[in-house]
C-alpha cells in the first residue's frame, strides 16, 4: 500500500514540477507596462428597443447579469427587465407599476424592492421572487437595503424633514427582526452604509466642528454601538465627507471627502490615508473598490476651481494616479489619459484604466496603460463601461445617437495577458461546483486504484503463505535418505557380451530395513544391523 501511495505520489509531484516549470514561460510580460496596450476585439453584441433615450441598463458590471430599466419622456419607469449577457436574452420582471421607481440591484444581481408590507427580492439565476415580511411603514417613508449575500435587509425609517427615526435589522432566512437602532440626532441620513454581510451599521455624522471627521458604528449582532472620529486637516472640503465606500477584499470602509481619504477597519479604528490641497480622491461612486483613481496635483496648476464658493476639481490639467487600498500607497500617476472625456474602471491588478476619451470632435472607447499612458481604442461612444470576468471581458452600454429607442449591449474580450496561475484561480472561482466534483471523482479514482493494488498485494501474500506454510519432511528422514543414496550400488550398464560371463553372487540385502549391500559389508549403512 505505501508502494502505492508512493506511486501516486510522484506522479502528482510530476505534474505539479511540469506546471511549475512551465509557469514562467506561461506567464506573461508585465501585462501593461512599457510594451503596447492591447486592443479589445468585440465578442458579442445585442439591442433592445426601448420607449425613449432615458431607458438604460443598470448593473454591478462584473457579472452576467444586468437590468433594462424602461422610461418614458418623462423619465418615469414603465418595466424592468431581466437581461443575460451571454446569451442576450431578455425577460420582463413582474413588478407592480408603483414600485418600479424603488427597485434596486445588490452586488450579487439580485433585485429588490418594498411593496407595502413585503420586501420582494428576484434571484436571476433561477427568477424566481421571494416574499419577506417586515414591519409597516410608521413614518413618511422608508428606504431598504439588502446585505450582498442576501441574508439580511435593513428597513429605514424617515419622518417628513429627511430625518432617520428607526433602522431594522431583519433575517432573511427566517424572517425575523433580530436588532433594532435608534438613530442619534446627528446621523447623517444620507450617509448610512452596512458591511456586506449586514453584521455593523455606519452612521456618518453630521454637526461636526471642522476637523474632526465622527462615524457612529452600531452591531446588528449585539446591539452595541460606539462612536469614532479622526482629526482631518481643518477645512471644509476635509471634514465634509461625501461618500462612504466598502472594500472590495476587505471588511473595511472608506470616508471620502475632495482632498480626505479617510480608513475605517472592522474594529472601528479610524486613520487617515489622504489630507492635502494636491490629491482628490474619486471612486466613481462604486459599491465597493479595490484601488480607488486619485487626482494629483501637476506642476503650477490648480487642483481646484473655486466658482461661487464651490470648488470643482480640475481634472483635465491633473494626473491621474491609482492607490492600492491594500497597499495604502500610489502605485502609479501619469497625465490623465482621456481628455475631456471620463474614467469608468480600473483593472483588478491597478494596471488598466478603462474610460471614454475626448479630443476635439472625436470620442473614443479607450483602454489605457495606467503607467505609462499609452491607450488602445476600441469604440466611439458615450458609454457606461465594466471589467468583467477578472479583466478578461469588457462591457459597454449605450444609447444609439440616432435611434432613441435603442440600447445597445457590447461585450469585447480584453486581450490583457494574464498568467496561468491567475487563469487557473479564475478557473476554479468560476467553476466551484465542477471543480468540487472533479476533485471528488480523481479521489475516488486513486483511492479505488489503491484499493486493487492493495488487495491484490495482499491475495498474492496469502498465496505465497500457504506454499511456504505446506509440511516438510523430518531432518532425520532427509539425511536417511541421502546416506542410502550415497551408498547406492547404480544399477550396471550391460555390455557387448565378448565371452562366456562368469557366474556372478546373487544380490544381497538387509533383512532389517531392505537396504541393497556391498558384498564385503558386515553392518547395514542404514539401520546399523549385522549382516547375517
Amino acid at each position: 500500500m505505501f508502494k502505492s501511495i508512493q506511486k501516486s505520489g510522484r506522479i502528482a509531484a510530476v505534474a505539479i514540477g511540469l506546471i511549475a516549470a512551465l509557469s514562467p514561460l506561461a506567464t506573461p510580460p508585465a501585462a501593461l507596462a512599457g510594451g503596447s496596450v492591447p486592443t479589445p476585439e468585440l465578442e458579442k453584441s445585442y439591442s433592445f428597443k426601448v420607449s425613449s433615450e432615458n431607458s438604460d441598463i443598470r448593473t454591478n458590471g462584473h457579472t452576467k447579469f444586468g437590468y433594462l430599466y424602461d422610461c418614458d419622456d418623462d423619465f418615469n419607469r414603465k418595466t424592468i427587465s431581466l437581461i443575460n449577457f451571454n446569451d442576450g436574452s431578455m425577460s420582463p420582471i413582474n413588478i407592480s407599476d408603483e414600485c418600479l421607481d424603488y427597485a434596486y440591484i445588490t452586488d450579487s444581481d439580485q433585485l429588490y424592492w418594498e411593496d407595502g408590507n413585503n420586501l420582494i427580492v428576484f434571484s436571476p439565476d433561477n427568477q424566481t421572487q421571494t416574499v419577506h415580511p417586515i414591519t409597516s411603514a410608521k413614518y413618511a417613508w422608508t428606504n431598504v437595503t439588502v446585505s450582498d449575500d442576501g441574508n439580511r435587509a435593513a428597513v429605514e425609517h424617515y419622518d417628513d424633514e429627511d430625518d432617520p427615526k428607526l433602522v431594522e435589522i431583519y433575517d432573511l432566512e427566517s424572517d425575523k427582526l433580530v436588532q433594532t437602532y435608534q438613530p442619534d440626532k446627528d446621523d447623517s441620513w444620507w450617509y448610512y452604509s452596512y458591511s456586506k454581510d449586514m453584521s455593523r451599521l455606519y452612521a456618518l455624522q453630521d454637526n461636526t466642528e471642522d476637523g474632526v471627521v465622527a462615524l457612529r458604528v452600531f452591531n446588528c449582532d449585539t446591539g452595541s454601538t460606539e462612536l469614532k472620529t479622526v482629526n482631518v486637516k481643518k477645512d471644509d472640503r476635509s471634514s465634509d465627507v461625501n461618500c462612504i465606500t466598502l472594500s472590495s477584499n476587505s471588511d473595511d470602509i472608506y470616508l471620502q471627502s475632495d482632498i480626505a481619504l479617510i480608513k475605517a477597519d472592522r474594529d472601528r479604528n479610524m486613520s487617515v490615508l489622504l489630507n492635502d490641497d494636491e490629491h482628490a480622491p474619486n471612486n466613481f461612486y462604486s459599491e465597493s473598490v479595490k484601488f480607488y483613481p486619485i487626482y494629483i496635483k501637476r506642476g503650477s496648476n490648480e487642483l481646484f476651481e473655486e466658482a461661487e464658493g464651490y470648488y470643482d476639481l480640475n481634472d483635465t490639467d491633473a494626473n491621474v494616479g491609482v492607490y492600492d487600498l491594500g497597499k495604502e500607497e500610489i502605485i502609479s500617476s501619469i497625465a490623465f489619459p482621456f481628455g475631456g472625456g471620463y474614467l469608468k474602471d480600473i483593472s483588478h491588478d491597478g494596471k488598466a484604466l478603462l474610460g471614454v476619451s475626448t479630443d476635439g470632435d472625436k470620442r473614443s472607447v479607450c483602454l489605457a496603460d495606467a503607467k505609462t499612458g499609452a491607450k488602445s481604442e476600441f469604440g466611439s461612444h458615450w458609454s457606461d463601461l465594466w471589467f468583467m470576468d477578472g479583466d478578461r471581458r469588457i462591457l459597454e452600454t449605450y444609447n444609439d445617437e440616432n435611434d432613441p429607442a435603442t440600447v445597445h449591449v457590447n461585450i469585447y474580450k480584453s486581450n490583457i495577458p494574464h498568467s496561468l496561475p491567475e487563469d487557473v484561480l479564475y478557473f476554479v472561482q468560476n467553476h466551484l461546483p465542477f471543480v468540487i466534483c472533479g476533485g471528488v471523482a480523481i479521489v475516488l479514482i486513486i483511492g479505488g486504484t489503491i484499493v486493487v493494488l492493495c488487495i491484490r498485494k495482499k491475495r498474492a501474500k496469502a498465496a505465497n503463505g500457504a506454499v511456504a506454510a505446506a509440511p516438510k519432511p523430518q531432518r532425520k528422514q532427509r539425511r536417511r535418505q541421502k546416506r542410502a543414496q550415497q551408498n547406492a550400488v547404480p544399477p550396471a550398464v550391460p555390455a557387448m557380451p565378448t565371452a562366456p560371463a562368469a557366474p556372478t553372487e546373487p544380490a544381497r540385502f538387509c533383512r532389517h530395513c531392505g537396504t541393497p549391500l556391498v558384498p564385503e559389508a558386515q553392518f547395514c549403512p542404514t539401520c546399523g544391523h549385522k549382516v547375517d
